[in-house]
């Protein structure tokens, strides 16, 4: 387990230095008429992404020292591959759609459909994990922000 801490908390300090520096400073905009500035989200949650992943890659690099594990296997379970692999496809999928179609439309259905892919069978999980976060995104871009971009 803690080799797969390591490498996913290795994953993620590398997307998050990535996207504090070339994906928010390039493709975050700017707009003057924001009350807040368009990249002030981004870089908060990459920055909260960065040290949370540190915290995750040196307490397994302690374990992984303190039981004399190796951080590379090359043993590959190809089910436990594909497995950890479809989310990724579908994520990828859903960027490709809502780059066609705007949020508000898209985005419950994609995160309801990925809940019930999941294995969630709740009504109320479902719709409360689809529905509100999309409403709250379209609130805070367009009332609170005053992007409007959603």
């Amino acid at each position: 387990m803690a080799r797969q801490s390591f490498w996913s908390g290795l994953v993620v300090m590398v997307f998050a230095a990535l996207c504090l520096t070339w994906i928010i400073p390039n493709y975050a905009g700017v707009n003057p008429l924001a009350q807040m500035p368009p990249d002030l989200v981004p870089n908060i949650a990459s920055w909260i992404m960065l040290l949370s992943a540190g915290v995750v890659v040196i307490k397994s690099i302690m374990e992984m020292v303190e039981k004399r594990e190796s951080p590379v296997n090359l043993e590959i379970d190809w089910r436990a591959f594909g497995w950890a692999a479809w989310p990724f496809v579908y994520i990828a999928a859903a960027i490709f759609v809502l780059s066609h179609v705007k949020l508000t439309y898209a985005g419950a259905p994609i995160i309801a459909l990925m809940l019930i892919l999941l294995g969630e069978r709740r009504w109320y999980i479902l719709l409360g994990c689809s529905v509100v976060p999309v409403v709250l995104l379209y609130v805070l871009s367009v009332y609170m922000m005053r992007v409007g971009v959603v």
